[in-house]
């Protein structure tokens, strides 16, 4: 059955505050942070759980001067403040939660509540500072959010260094424990079954070797501590007190029945997880009605809609169905929020790092699943396995600037439908990468996936040196991946073909259909179209704007990160490369990596010497020569040198390493 979304962070504002000088940026139901270590990834979370963690007392929410933004110089003694507000939206279906925070709301269209936590000085009469914070609703100073609020509204921390054993094992933390609570479990039927149980295990205990043991026990203890105290021994089986009965439940895993103990840290991890994210999801339908509550709330009005969601089981309780229409799902959902709910209001989940112990294909399933319950999640990662299946529109993306950390997101990317498609598709195949870098070289194909990394090296600007990742794109649809790359702030270059090209102007007399004359017309170039068609797509540029002139235009885009050769890659290598030496390294990857004979490798080398570059490129891509573009320019990779390096993409390598030195 489909569920209804659940509330979530819709935008998040902080100021002062550890890593971040200001940051204002708008996030959606899911949301994955990444980033470099020390970057900032849990003081992003540490600033929404000093407004919805409940679990942190008044005096952790009481800040330090290292609390301060790090650029800050001893910001109590100045009467620095420290402002993080959250927004809160899709609520609306919850009746409760509409009640409890209606003075937070700051908008209807769409319904939007903000939650601001205030940590401020006030200055005595010697010029000190005495501090205090105030968690307040909506933008009313004098109206608190309190613990009390925090029942109906709260966010969850799964930290990064977790003990799931324990957790587990423990009768207050465990999942497994907060689960049975969402169920009507009588004490009459547990009274019945530990009678039974309680009958048959006893009976254990009456072997002469338990007996013995139980002897020996309590002859050894009493000897060391005397007679004075009540100290004997008994053993027992199990606790089956029908008040602590479910607290006996263990969870075991496999056809083995293994102990959680017994079982790996990644499984142990995942079924942490999975448990957590099941404990919050939102129980206003309940799946079990018990048959007195359920005659009941039949006499409410509207009620007829259990009918068509319920069903009588062998044990009288009523049983929600699976396939319930959206219509009846919602009706159902307004009826029991109404008259059934058990008003224990939202969890926001936080999970930090959870690929820990996982092998890469279950770090991607867990995040799938993750991804796919209704639960509002914020997960930080360092994973590219998780990263390469987040949504397009999920990604938290921090990195270092000069005036803190940079928080940017692609939760307002627009993207049609194809090119969403398309990058996400790259991203999964391409395993995230694009997220990791400092900066970004986008190229077309595999000729410069090869050779731009070898140019860079030539030309002493190793890109690993700076962080700088090339990707290509297999096409020349670069406007998806620019807008997904502003979104973030990541630094980037386009690096793409000029494909110069001429048009056949043909003259002829339609009358008596004869050919009069036939002429090739200079027209232009496919990469200054094609760029200009992006950029004005994106509204970075007018058309007016455009110079007409074929070299200015070209310079024009330089500013916009296109940087445009003439021709194809390789035959722009070709063109610069005037020396022979420089021009001799074409023939001789051909000649190494050829199927065909003497006469072609000669053909080869005289189309290069008499400057016939088309005809090369054409000779490499040959189904004689059975070479084809991205093996020659994976040989090339090898050998060729800076006088082999088109102008054009020189200055792209330069611009990415001014760009990602300037951060």
């Amino acid at each position: 059955m489909k569920t209804i979304n659940a509330p979530y962070i819709s935008r998040v504002q902080i100021s002062n505050f550890r890593n971040f000088r200001h940051v204002d940026v708008n996030m959606s139901h899911k949301q994955v942070i990444i980033g470099e270590n020390n970057i900032g990834k849990t003081n992003f979370l540490r600033a929404i759980q000093l407004i919805l963690d409940p679990r942190l007392s008044d005096e952790d929410r009481f800040l330090a001067d290292s609390d301060f933004y790090e650029g800050i110089q001893s910001p109590m003694d100045n009467g620095e403040e420290v402002k993080i507000s959250i927004d809160i939206q899709g609520y609306d279906h919850n009746k409760v939660l509409l009640s409890t925070l209606c003075d937070a709301t700051i908008s209807d269209n769409p319904s939007t509540i903000r939650l601001t936590y205030h940590f401020y000085a006030t200055q005595n009469n010697d010029g000190t500072y005495e501090y205090q914070y105030r968690i307040f609703q909506g933008n009313k100073e004098d109206i608190p959010f309190t613990h009390y609020h925090r029942k109906y509204l709260n966010l969850k921390v799964i930290p990064a260094i977790r003990d799931v054993e324990a957790e587990m094992k423990s009768l207050r933390k465990s999942p497994v424990n907060q689960l049975l609570k969402n169920y009507d479990i009588r004490k009459e039927e547990l009274t019945d079954i530990a009678t039974r149980l309680k009958a048959t295990s006893d009976e254990v205990l009456s072997i002469d070797e338990l007996r013995h043991l139980t002897d020996s026990i309590n002859s050894r203890f009493s000897t060391i501590i005397g007679q004075q105290i009540d100290s004997s021994i008994s053993l027992e089986t199990m606790d089956l007190d029908p008040n602590r009965i479910l607290n006996t439940l263990k969870i075991l895993i496999g056809q083995g029945k293994r102990q959680i103990s017994d079982s790996s840290l990644g499984l142990n991890n995942i079924l942490y997880i999975s448990l957590v994210l099941l404990s919050l999801e939102d129980k206003t339908i309940p799946a079990i009605i018990k048959a007195d509550n359920y005659l009941k709330i039949l006499e409410e009005e509207d009620s007829e809609i259990l009918n068509k969601c319920y069903i009588q089981n062998e044990n009288k309780n009523y049983i929600l169905i699976e396939d319930i229409s959206p219509e009846n799902q919602g009706l159902l959902y307004t009826f029991m929020d109404s008259y059934f709910g058990d008003n224990k209001g939202f969890t926001i989940l936080a999970i930090e790092e959870p690929e820990a112990h996982l092998h890469p294909a279950l770090q991607r399933l867990i995040f799938k699943d993750v991804m796919q319950q209704n639960t509002s999640v914020l997960m930080t990662t360092h994973s590219p396995h998780i990263t390469s299946v987040a949504p397009i529109d999920s990604i938290v993306h921090l990195r270092a600037m000069g005036s803190g950390t940079n928080v940017k997101t692609t939760a307002s990317l627009q993207l049609n439908d194809r090119d969403s498609k398309d990058l996400a598709r790259y991203i999964d195949v391409k395993k995230g990468e694009i997220y990791f870098g400092k900066g970004v070289i986008l190229v077309e194909g595999v000729a410069e996936e090869y050779l731009i990394p070898t140019f860079a090296e030539a030309l002493h600007m190793p890109l690993d040196k700076k962080g700088i990742i090339c990707c290509n794109i297999n096409s020349t649809n670069f406007k998806p991946y620019v807008q997904f790359l502003d979104a973030l702030g990541i630094p980037y270059v386009v690096i793409t073909d000029g494909d110069y090209y001429f048009r056949e102007s043909v003259s002829s007399d339609r009358k008596f259909g004869q050919v009069l004359e036939e002429s090739h017309e200079f027209n232009g170039y496919d990469g200054l179209e094609r760029t200009r068609k992006i950029l004005v797509d994106l509204c970075k540029v007018k058309e007016s704007d455009i110079p007409t002139e074929i070299d200015e235009e070209d310079e024009f885009y330089k500013q916009f990160n296109f940087f445009i050769g003439m021709h194809t890659l390789e035959i722009d290598m070709m063109e610069i490369s005037d020396d022979k030496d420089a021009c001799e390294v074409f023939v001789r990857i051909f000649n190494d990596l050829t199927s065909g004979g003497e006469k072609q490798k000669e053909n080869f080398k005289n189309a290069i010497e008499s400057k016939q570059y088309v005809a090369c490129l054409n000779k490499i891509e040959s189904r004689h020569s059975l070479i084809g573009k991205g093996r020659f320019a994976q040989g090339l990779s090898t050998e060729c040198t800076k006088e082999n390096i088109p102008p054009y993409i020189e200055e792209a390598i330069q611009d990415i390493f001014t760009k990602v030195d300037d951060l």
